[in-house]
């Protein structure tokens, strides 16, 4: 495999580009942030330069390529409402006939995990993506994921608002659902490795955390680590389409984003093996407790006063963790110290 000296970033301001930027410098790669507003993403983060790239637009994806002879693919369009999926599956189209024009030895692209049964409109579109980008004249390494734990995944910050913002939880039957949430520091760790890593060709390798853990499971684990044990009642009937609406008003999340995520829950969402981890048995995956307990801490320091205000007095009437029977207490009941407030 040629060596992999530059390599071109898209989705560079979004969540996972932003941890992965440094963690690409510090393994040694140029890297060439792209994004559609350039200028706007300069003044956003200072000291970094971006190129112009619009995966809608072939010439600014190929001028973007450059001089690279990677590229990792972590655009997706779910936030822009109708007809994603098809905006979706032009981009990598474009983005496969410039990398292989551009003689681009790999792309990296991390997309969502093969669910267990009937795929949501956001699985299938990633995995189409992943499918588009595989079938490419360029070898392509997929990266299957379920809920990424950290401060800015929409995912988890559904997950945190919920879990400190509701003295009591209505729960639908959806939240049975499993899957095996992955926190973002390992997930930026295969990014770079999966870089340099011997592959036969294009291949797809789940991406799973070390846990597999209900939805239920994860809001509940959550609020114990805030010191909250709120009561919970399942109902069941509570469509994905109302629980959405209810999220929106909730938390911060966006309800076309939050939507496609919640439909995402229908199905498990679990790896049938170890996945890429089998290539890289030297890294210990970070477990949920304590990929959650690093999030909320990161997450608190973003949220503004009167968030942060607004959320303790809801905790001074919702039970804590005194509240629960002790065989239900999680092991370790330290709270992440300016978490909440």
């Amino acid at each position: 495999m040629p060596e992999i000296r530059r390599v071109l970033l898209t989705g560079a301001t979004g969540f996972v580009g932003r941890h992965l930027y440094p963690v690409l410098l510090d393994g040694g790669f140029a890297v060439v942030s792209g994004s559609r507003d350039p200028d706007a993403a300069q003044r956003r983060f200072r000291g970094r330069a971006f190129v112009k790239l619009d995966v809608n637009d072939y010439h600014t994806v190929r001028n973007a390529m450059e001089g690279c002879q990677a590229a990792v693919y972590l655009v997706h369009s779910m936030a822009e409402g109708a007809g994603y999926e098809h905006a979706e599956a032009r981009g990598a189209i474009a983005f496969a006939r410039a990398a292989e024009q551009a003689g681009l030895s790999r792309i990296v692209y991390l997309g969502g995990i093969q669910p267990f049964g009937m795929a949501s409109r956001h699985l299938r579109s990633r995995l189409r993506t992943g499918e588009l980008l595989r079938n490419s004249g360029v070898p392509t390494l997929e990266l299957q994921a379920a809920m990424i734990i950290g401060a800015g995944s929409e995912s988890w910050r559904i997950v945190r608002d919920l879990a400190a913002r509701l003295p009591f939880m209505v729960l639908p039957r959806w939240l049975e659902s499993r899957s095996q949430p992955v926190y973002i520091d390992d997930v930026t760790a295969v990014l770079r490795r999966a870089l340099t890593l011997e592959i036969p060709g294009s291949i797809a390798y789940a991406l799973p955390g070390p846990e597999i853990l209900s939805a239920r499971e994860i809001l509940t684990r959550t609020a114990h680590l805030l010191g909250l044990a709120p009561p919970m009642v399942q109902v069941p009937v509570f469509t994905p389409a109302l629980s959405s609406f209810w999220i929106s008003i909730v938390t911060r999340a966006n309800q076309q984003i939050s939507r496609q995520l919640v439909e995402g829950l229908r199905s498990d969402l679990i790896a049938p093996d170890d996945g890429i981890w089998q290539l890289i048995p030297d890294h210990p995956r970070v477990p949920f407790d304590e990929a959650a307990r690093r999030a909320l801490i990161a997450e608190a320091r973003t949220l503004p006063l009167r968030t942060r205000f607004a959320e303790w007095l809801l905790h001074r009437i919702t039970p804590g963790l005194a509240a629960l029977p002790a065989h239900e207490k999680p092991l370790d009941k330290q709270s992440p110290t300016g978490a909440t407030l």
